[in-house]
């Protein structure tokens, strides 16, 4: 019995080490070159402009000029042009992806657009290498229903910020028409409140939430 015991007690403290991937199925068109070359297709589809209308989702960000905003998961770098014009020629915009590939997209992106206040970084599926305490804003969009990690990258993220400063989720409804009206509900592991219940339960208080189309909201946090 005292083996047995000592055994169980043993797997107990390993259990915490082991820990589940829990967006699987959101990912699994991004675990080969080709697969993330027809998302990087799907990312720069005029019809994602129109359905995001980009600078109205920057416009409820308030971000102030000057600011240091991170854009975690940019992809492509779609939303980079808007997030640069927003913080001004005295403001920072960080980049970041797990991706290389992507990244290179992203950074063809900044070059094209002549984005002098953009940088990246290559991240990593548990932890985004974000510099610490320099954040104002920590912005994503489509990106956290993709975390198989979401309490480490949560904690990660939460020592980028600043003192006061804000983390900004803006997502697809679980159960509504996404993207070029796919349905969602597949796809996306966790829908709005739940998204609040994890952040929650992970240190961050909500403090503002609104629906920035009929398919997508816009969460902002701040650490507690």
């Amino acid at each position: 019995m005292k083996i047995f015991n000592r055994c169980s007690l043993a797997l107990l403290l390993l259990a915490p080490a082991v820990r589940p991937q829990v967006a699987v199925e959101a990912n699994k068109q991004y675990q080969t070159p080709e697969g993330r070359a027809q998302v990087a297709k799907s990312l720069s589809d005029p019809h994602r402009e129109q359905q995001l209308k980009p600078r109205e989702l920057v416009a409820m960000l308030e971000i102030q000029p000057g600011s240091t905003v991170i854009d975690v998961g940019t992809g492509i770098g779609f939303m980079l042009p808007y997030l640069s014009e927003a913080v001004g020629p005295h403001g920072r915009v960080i980049a970041e992806d797990i991706a290389a590939d992507f990244l290179e997209k992203a950074k063809a992106r900044i070059q094209e657009n002549h984005l002098a206040n953009v940088s990246t970084i290559h991240g990593a599926e548990r932890d985004p290498k974000l510099p610490q305490g320099q954040a104002d804003l920590v912005f994503m969009l489509d990106v956290y229903h993709h975390f198989n990690y979401p309490a480490e990258m949560l904690a990660h993220i939460g020592r980028a910020l600043k003192p006061g400063g804000r983390l900004a989720i803006a997502d697809f409804y679980k159960n509504k028409r996404g993207p070029q009206d796919k349905d969602m509900s597949h796809h996306i592991r966790i829908d709005r409140d739940g998204v609040i219940k994890e952040l929650e339960e992970n240190g961050y208080k909500l403090i503002s939430y609104q629906d920035h189309s009929t398919s997508t909201y816009v969460l902002l946090f701040q650490k507690r």
